[in-house]
């Protein structure tokens, strides 16, 4: 079967309880509303499974999610699948959850793109690829400076919660290959620092970090010293790096949290702005959309009754972010509506113009139409969704546990049900409310939406895909 075969990698960014884990939990099961499949992964493959995600983020004895950190970042904390739908097409799909705080010093920012300039015109021969494999067929590969040598350090233990909030030294390292019975294969190559940072993703971070600061003294010209370095950048060097990778940038913000997306917009513009040649598509998603249906849950629910599918989730959605729109002042207006809704919207709209601009530039750094940006006949701009993750097929709102916030239950007179176990058992009857919505922008963006699914588009969703 020849199968149209295409590449996501998708960076989701927010402050602590910005929705990001959650959003991401949605777009995974609305990869199977649309009709993908995963397909078993290779031994080699870099990154962790979206099997792996559903294990890290929940917290086996509460049920509830667990928030994300500031933590040390490698290719095991992506997830990613191979996906396949029924039109013939096949999709690798990775993901990186990346806290709002690796954008938040500017200064820092700054000097990250001059190590990264740097780095770049490195010529192969300081840099050196070695695989070790372990006897399960599992493949780590390290980059190590010129001629080391393992057998110069002496093995050093590191629990897994010092581990995951910071990187390791070397002779941690050699701890986890022993540990993990893992021997080199086949001879160390060199490469360049262009195609280091290229496929960054490949290599185990905490070997990245230490190859860069025993060759520091060929990187040179930067406008700060090694020490400054290695303990504001080179924590954040990985997400950095992989956001200037990712064909796709997703801000991530709760719709009660006053200006933390405005905030974080501009600190996302202002990394976008030094970025040369590709920039991500970028999107905003506000989380807690449920807060917003009251009076509206028994209409909802009859559409869901006697519809089904993506149809029947656009329909619903799209009805929904109209009525939402009715209630929020358009740009340049200062009339504030009295109503708790139009309030709530008011707060979504802190954001709006600094995310049209945003917008614009991610828009014409991809050679696309930008006119949009500055079109203030709508309240929202284009790429922007409102997501709500407790609802299922059934347009049933799941409740947050007074003794978990991060759960969520059902209470309907009969037996009480937990949100997350239900759609355990049936991926399908998740509602995914705005994040399928959001996948499917972020699906045709990249040229890869099946033209089965295009038909079940409305006119508001086609106006929040436009890019002009």
């Amino acid at each position: 079967m020849n199968l149209i075969k295409g590449n996501l990698s998708i960076a989701v960014v927010g402050s602590p309880s910005s929705g990001k884990s959650y959003l991401l939990y949605d777009l995974i099961h609305a990869f199977h509303v649309l009709g993908y499949m995963p397909q078993e992964l290779p031994l080699n493959y870099p990154y962790s499974s979206f099997g792996t995600f559903f294990y890290d983020i929940f917290n086996a004895s509460t049920g509830g999610m667990r928030g994300t950190v500031d933590y040390a970042c490698r290719p095991e904390n992506h997830y990613g699948a191979l996906l396949t739908h029924r039109s013939k097409r096949a999709l690798r799909v990775n993901f990186l959850n990346i806290p709002g705080e690796v954008f938040r010093d500017l200064e820092a920012v700054t000097c990250y793109f001059a190590l990264k300039d740097r780095i770049e015109i490195i010529p192969r021969g300081t840099f050196w690829s070695a695989t070790f494999c372990a006897p399960s067929g599992h493949e780590l590969k390290l980059i190590l400076p010129q001629d080391f040598d393992f057998n110069d350090y002496l093995e050093e233990d590191l629990d897994s919660k010092s581990k995951f909030l910071d990187y390791m030294k070397w002779e941690n390292i050699k701890s986890m290959l022993t540990d993990g019975d893992y021997h080199e294969q086949g001879k160390r190559k060199a490469i360049s620092g262009k195609k280091l940072l290229v496929h960054l993703d490949q290599y185990l971070t905490d070997s990245v970090r230490l190859t860069l600061l025993e060759v520091w003294n060929q990187l040179t010209g930067l406008p700060k010293s090694k020490d400054y370095y290695e303990e504001n950048i080179l924590k954040h060097f990985y997400p950095l790096t992989y956001c200037q990778n990712a064909t796709d940038l997703v801000i991530c913000d709760n719709i009660e949290a006053k200006d933390n997306a405005a905030a974080l917009i501009a600190e996302v513009e202002y990394y976008l702005d030094k970025l040369t040649g590709h920039s991500p598509n970028v999107y905003l998603a506000f989380r807690c959309a449920d807060m917003l249906l009251e009076g509206k849950m028994d209409q909802y629910k009859r559409k869901a009754m006697i519809g089904e599918g993506v149809s029947m989730r656009n329909n619903i959605y799209s009805d929904f972010v109209e009525k939402l729109m009715s209630s929020m002042p358009k740009e340049g207006d200062s009339h504030q509506p009295a109503s708790r809704v139009g309030r709530i919207c008011s707060v979504a709209g802190i954001g709006n113009t600094s995310f049209r601009k945003l917008l614009a530039k991610s828009l014409i750094k991809n050679r696309k139409s930008a006119a949009i940006a500055t079109d203030g006949s709508k309240p929202l701009p284009p790429h922007v969704f409102f997501s709500a993750t407790p609802i299922d097929s059934n347009f049933d709102v799941y409740q947050n546990d007074p003794s978990d916030v991060t759960r969520f239950f059902l209470d309907d007179g009969k037996t009480i049900k937990s949100f997350v176990e239900e759609m355990g058992h049936d991926m399908s009857r998740h509602f995914c409310f705005g994040s399928l919505q959001l996948l499917m922008d972020i699906l045709m963006q990249n040229n890869q939406l099946p033209s089965s699914i295009k038909k079940y588009h409305t006119e508001i969703l086609n106006y929040f895909y436009s890019n002009n």
